[in-house]
């Protein structure tokens, strides 16, 4: 039997820009896969008036079980904001629109979050702000997220190389523990296990704290219900994402991309799981697919199969473009909606039927 091989050739080259559709020099199956930057509330510190300048190390003392020292909360506003003297009430300080950025003094009262305003403390509501990440922390090795200092109960285990946030910084009395957020969860980890990093560190897996098995292990749980058993192959040359038929299995490469449970690797995984549904279907005749695929194309570019195979994909899950946690997006597959004969088309493929 003949073998086929389909590539996605720099699905995840997430690199500021335009996306860009294969040049005349690249073959069927590649695609120029490009991220393109929303409003980042860290650019607006370099553009926001004096207040903009206020130290984040000035320490606030909160009161818990013990004395904890913590770094003053940092907000984006989600809305414009019009500050006031009162809650909700007194002399107005002025407005700021969404995206800017402001120091918090600790306070919060029925609804109402204080800020310094252009040098002079001011209410705003809550809901029209976004605390944000102050410090990250690294994980030297694998540690434990416990809920008090000094022990507690244990909410998760952290892997090694993994990021954190901490939207506060907060510290116990002796100073050993950080009290950090993962994973929606908020807890503390021991200082001598973490490291300090720059807040350019994106939060989440680094490139140690999966194995490869591990790591496509997890990858293989995004296309389990339609792909069991079909070995995903991890590849660690830059931009490799391929199905072949022969034998049946998928290769996908790590990377620059150290989370496997990432929304732009599932789409991209879910891609390749639609190629080898494609292969089942047509183990023999593959190029009658191809020429059906061509035909119901509305964008008639020659790449058919790959669009057919973005549909397959949507229909089994994918999110092709997203927001990603650093403000940008991010966009996978060959791009375009799926018309209606495509659509049909990729849910009889998934179903295990023959649509040509």
């Amino acid at each position: 039997m003949k073998a086929f091989l389909f590539a996605l050739v720099g699905a995840l080259a997430l690199t500021q820009g335009l996306l860009s559709a294969p040049s005349a020099g690249e073959g069927p199956g590649s695609a120029a896969i490009l991220a393109m930057p929303l409003a980042d509330p860290a650019a607006a510190l370099s553009k926001a008036p004096a207040m903009q300048a206020e130290s984040s190390a000035r320490p606030i003392v909160l009161a818990g079980s013990g004395t904890v020292g913590a770094s003053r909360p940092h907000y984006v506003a989600t809305a414009t904001i019009k500050p006031r003297s009162g809650k909700g009430a007194g002399a107005r300080l002025g407005s700021a629109s969404k995206g800017y950025t402001v120091w918090g003094t600790g306070k919060t009262s029925k609804g109402y979050t204080q800020i310094t305003f252009l040098g002079r403390t001011g209410w705003v509501r809550s809901n029209q702000l976004k605390r944000l990440v102050v410090a990250k922390y690294t994980a030297r090795q694998s540690t434990v997220l416990r809920s008090k200092a000094n022990g507690g109960k244990k909410l998760a285990t952290i892997g090694r190389d993994y990021t954190l946030g901490t939207v506060d910084n907060a510290r116990n009395k002796p100073r050993s523990w950080v009290r950090v957020q993962y994973k929606g969860k908020t807890g503390w980890v021991a200082l001598k296990h973490v490291k300090k990093v720059s807040l350019g560190t994106a939060v989440g897996p680094g490139a140690r704290t999966y194995s490869d098995a591990a790591w496509g292990a997890a990858v293989s749980k995004h296309i389990a219900r339609h792909c069991p058993r079909i070995t995903v192959r991890v590849s660690h040359r830059k931009d490799e994402y391929y199905a072949q038929s022969s034998p049946l299995r998928i290769t996908l490469s790590r990377v620059g991309h150290p989370d496997p449970g990432a929304a732009p690797l599932k789409a991209v995984a879910l891609h390749e799981c639609a190629h080898i549904m494609q292969f089942k279907a047509y183990p023999r005749g593959f190029s009658t697919l191809v020429r059906h695929a061509e035909k119901i194309n509305p964008r008639r570019d020659g790449y058919g199969i790959e669009h057919l195979a973005d549909c397959m994909s949507d229909s089994m899950g994918a999110k092709r473009s997203g927001r990603l946690a650093d403000g940008s997006t991010y966009y996978t597959g060959y791009h375009g909606k799926c018309s209606s004969e495509q659509k049909r088309a990729a849910a009889q493929l998934v179903a295990g039927k023959r649509p040509a």
